[in-house]
């Protein structure tokens, strides 16, 4: 066998000559040679994958990648009479084709000359011709061999283990990993990560496969002739191309019709290679937990878009609207909600309004203070009169302003009010004025007349599209998404029943047990519901009361928490009808008393919930009798 050692003529050192050019330099760079004589001349494979990997297999020993190269035809023919492989770093690079780019691609290409060259005869033999090994540049060790592109692939075999790691919802890198522990290591494994990313793409990775959106609507046609109530809908464009479909089954009708006075509906992730935009609706359970409405894709984020996918929305639901929707802020969902939703009140996700701060009023949150002020007006101000108090003393807009400008004399209480709001001068910031202005779809305050759940953000929704995108990723088709998706689903169904099943082999403990308001609670509420109504029953009994002055029959009293609550809240009691009224409003927001009517209740020494604030949607049997239909 000939010696694989590497040779270097001694009279040919490297240099690097100032002012030379690169051609130059290029002619002057030392050889390197494979070995003295070729072991390849004259061998005989059969096919032209036989002939690359036999010289893949002699570069991997020496060193270096490769890649195919010229061919050439019979005259009047289609077969192939010369074949070549060469160095991959044979060539140079194409200076005409620099084009302006914010990156740069390393330059492998150095003009080596090293190549394999086959003939092949009438049946097809290819047989070593010529051998040319000498190269322009050093070999690779060999502990970065594996790395080298003609070295890499990834089989059949491991590409479909692949797809089935990912649909069981492992990350492509989890199950990457996984196998180069199998292997014995990366060397081992024959490919690196973004092999397999390329192997499991697509080439059409953003136009449509008609095929893909054919078998899905298939696939709708199908369930709707065998389920008794399945929706579904899609649009299409001037040229009969997909742009958007919903769907729902007859379960998440069911599931509205107990549930549906909440709806959170996200657009942030785009978990398909179409990037088409999946619009998932999703509500909250009598355990607080999700519980989907049905999903809709559409093309793009433009007001038409939204207003088709409401309306099918609204259209597969008996055109029952929700009280609530939540939503991140769109201003093309928000002109769709309303628009197809006018009774409905729009709120805005929390979570993304303090992720919008961080990029608008960075130096505002800056200042001490600022952030936890910040959240106290998302999420902290149990009154208009409170909002309004932080607001016009760490705030100072552009309708401050204007009114204290028009104020000739300035009285005892303006020239307070004054000095209470110019702790945080925010008149030049546009984003504070645009913020306050939308103050009804995201402070709670002034959305109590609506009921809510006590949600504050969108990422009921968005816990939908990171279940699918942990198995699913941009390069998945729509129908690979909806199998995945109703797997999603199928995991929320499972995880009511066992709700369902704990609720009702067992009950909580009582912290005071001698309530009987607390074990009516107990038995009518689930398990969460329960242990929300427990912590604003203890908070109750901490509150201080004050009686105040009203007709017969009927108690009313100021009530709060000293040293906590700011303003009193105002409850009103009727001994007749047990109907109790707080101005807290927590009832009509999240279904539940409040701490305040709680507190009256107990010194009445109330001992059941008056039927009238026993919310449906919080029952253990709730679902009784569509179970029993069903």
């Amino acid at each position: 066998m000939a010696d694989m050692s590497t040779f270097k003529k001694p009279d040919m050192l490297e240099s690097e000559v100032p002012g030379t050019s690169d051609e130059s330099i290029r002619t002057q760079r030392a050889k390197f040679f494979e070995a003295q004589n070729s072991e390849l001349i004259g061998l005989v494979v059969e096919s032209e994958e036989a002939a690359y990997a036999l010289y893949n297999d002699y570069a991997r020993r020496i060193g270096f990648s490769i890649r195919r190269a010229k061919q050439r035809y019979r005259r009047g023919e289609s077969s192939l009479t010369m074949r070549q492989f060469v160095c991959s770093k044979e060539g140079t690079k194409n200076a005409k084709k620099d084009s302006k780019r914010s990156y740069s691609r390393n330059i492998t290409r150095t003009g080596c000359q090293a190549f394999i060259q086959f003939s092949i005869d009438q049946e097809g033999c290819y047989t070593v011709q010529r051998h040319e090994m000498d190269h322009t540049h050093d070999f690779s060790d060999i502990r970065q061999r594996h790395l080298m592109r003609s070295q890499r692939s990834i089989s059949d075999e491991q590409i479909e283990l692949l797809k089935s790691f990912r649909k069981c919802g492992i990350k492509l890198s989890d199950a990457i990993r996984f196998l180069k522990c199998q292997y014995g290591g990366s060397p081992n494994i024959g490919f690196i990560n973004i092999d397999a990313y390329n192997a499991l793409a697509n080439p059409d990775c953003k136009s449509f496969n008609g095929s893909d959106a054919k078998t899905l609507i298939e696939i709708f046609k199908e369930r709707q002739e065998n389920e008794d109530d399945f929706f579904y809908n899609f649009d299409l464009d001037e040229d009969g191309r997909l742009c958007g479909f919903f769907w729902r089954d007859g379960i998440m009708k069911k599931d509205y019709d107990l549930f549906g006075d909440l709806v959170v509906h996200d657009t942030t992730y785009r978990t398909n290679k179409y990037d088409m935009i999946c619009g998932p609706f999703v509500g909250m359970n009598q355990h607080t937990n999700n519980v989907m409405f049905g999903c809709g894709f559409i093309i793009n984020e433009r007001v038409e878009s939204f207003v088709w996918l409401f309306q099918s929305f609204l259209k597969s639901m008996g055109d029952k609207a929700p009280i609530t929707i939540m939503t991140d802020e769109s201003a093309a969902m928000a002109a769709g909600i309303k628009k197809v939703f006018p009774t409905s009140k729009h709120r805005l996700c929390i979570w993304h309004i303090i992720k919008n701060s961080k990029e608008r009023i960075i130096s505002l949150r800056k200042r001490d203070g600022f952030i936890h002020l910040f959240n106290h007006l998302l999420n902290g101000c149990d009154s208009e009169a409170e909002f309004n108090f932080y607001w016009q003393r760490y705030v100072y807009t552009y309708t401050i302003l204007n009114f204290l400008m028009n104020i000739e004399v300035f009285s005892d209480k303006s020239i307070l009010f004054y000095r209470m709001i110019t702790v945080y001068n925010c008149v030049d910031n546009p984003w504070i004025i645009k913020f306050y202005k939308t103050k009804e779809k995201w402070c709670g305050t002034f959305c109590k007349e609506f009921f809510s759940g006590g949600i504050l953000s969108s990422q009921r929704s968005e816990t939908t599209n990171k279940s699918v995108s942990r198995r699913l990723n941009k390069l998945s088709g729509l129908c690979e998404f909806y199998y995945t998706f109703c797997e999603v689903v199928s995991e929320w169904r499972s995880n009511e029943m066992k709700f369902n099943y704990s609720n009702s082999n067992g009950i909580p403990e009582m912290v005071v047990s001698n309530s009987n308001l607390l074990r009516h609670a107990r038995d009518v509420y689930t398990r969460n519901i329960y242990k929300k109504f427990e912590d604003r029953f203890l908070d109750g009994i901490s509150c201080t009361q004050m009686i105040v002055p009203s007709e017969p029959n009927v108690f009313c009293y100021n009530v709060w928490r000293e040293g906590i609550d700011m303003f009193r809240h105002y409850v009103r009691f009727s001994a007749e009808t047990f109907l109790v009224e707080c101005t807290c409003k927590c009832f009509t927001q999240d279904g539940l008393l409040c701490m305040h009517s709680l507190r009256v209740l107990n010194i009445h020494c109330v001992q059941r919930i008056p039927d009238a604030y026993i919310l449906k949607r919080w029952r253990k049997d709730i679902r009784k009798d569509c179970q029993e239909s069903d």
